[in-house]
């Protein structure tokens, strides 16, 4: 195990069954935590996991092989669910049981020296002392929403709700980058565009935003520049009915997205590594497995192909 880590992913991974309208996948490796883990593994980062998991995922609990998993705690049982695609692509997750919380105290000393952490969780499971302790230690934090109050949250609370607003205001100003899919930002901050959504959160005290915004690429904005826009890159199907595979899609981004940004600190180069990154996972499907992550290689070529 190698002391000196690229980043620190914290949240929970999952067994989880992925529910289409045509078909039914799992029980698979599933969660942001997970996603984001195994594609950065795969570019070529060393990835350091603090999660929960129990010993009745051990048949898919295999993949997470490539990882540094010193802080990966056992428990009773995993967090289990049901992750269901409606036939107009919206998608609800429906919790059987689930892990404990992750706390500040459940990071380990060694995970503690490091310096780029991504705060990827389900369904609020990692408690804001972790945000707010690693960023008052001066760590580069990287907060995805989704598990705050989007998609992937059973109960979502809005910034129209005063626990809400505590969750947002808390990250925002704890954060370094702060990445929300559109359907996260309709939840959580509802009836604004997503420009108007950033700039509640810019309002906030968010440094930078990055929003994911499906077939129409990403926008990011960086401090107090203006809010830039990056096309989506072309995917080509390798599914056998032609079909798009989005489950984590949003986390490969993000994933993408920090595999270049803890080397090159930019955060135009690594938003259109994050849309490379996503376009590439989802002409594949399967859950999450390291074999449907793409490599650097790949994930390079489709730059350079399109850029």
């Amino acid at each position: 195990m190698k002391n000196n880590l690229d980043i620190v992913v914290i949240g929970t991974i999952i067994k989880e069954t992925i529910q289409f309208p045509n078909r039914t996948i799992g029980p698979v490796l599933g969660s942001p935590a997970a996603y984001s883990s195994l594609v950065m593994a795969a570019q070529g980062r060393d990835v350091g996991l603090v999660t929960y998991y129990g010993n009745d995922m051990d048949d898919v609990y295999k993949e997470t092989n490539v990882l540094d998993r010193r802080n990966v705690m056992p428990y009773d049982y995993s967090t289990t669910n049901l992750l269901v695609y409606r036939e107009d692509g919206t998608k609800y997750v429906e919790y059987q049981k689930s892990a404990p919380h992750i706390k500040f105290a459940d990071i380990c000393e060694e995970y503690l020296e490091q310096e780029y952490f991504k705060i990827c969780p389900m369904n609020y499971e990692v408690e804001l002392e972790v945000v707010e302790k690693l960023y008052g230690m001066g760590k580069i934090v990287f907060v995805d929403l989704g598990g705050y109050g989007g998609a992937t949250s059973d109960i979502r609370h809005s910034v129209e709700e005063e626990y809400g607003k505590h969750v947002i205001g808390t990250l925002c100003r704890n954060t370094t980058i702060i990445k929300a899919s559109e359907e996260d930002l309709e939840s959580i901050i509802p009836g604004k565009t997503p420009e108007e959504a950033v700039d509640y959160l810019v309002k906030e005290g968010a440094q930078n935003v990055v929003v994911t915004l499906g077939s129409k690429g990403v926008m990011y904005k960086e401090k107090d520049k203006e809010i830039e826009y990056i096309a989506p890159f072309t995917a080509v199907s390798e599914i056998e009915d032609g079909s798009l595979d989005f489950t984590g899609a949003g986390d490969s981004f993000g994933a993408g997205f920090m595999a270049s940004y803890v080397k090159e600190q930019n955060i135009p180069k690594a938003a259109l590594n994050g849309n490379a990154t996503a376009s590439l996972v989802i002409q594949r499907s399967g859950g999450c497995t390291f074999d449907r992550m793409p490599s650097k290689e790949k994930v390079e070529k489709r730059r350079a192909k399109e850029i």
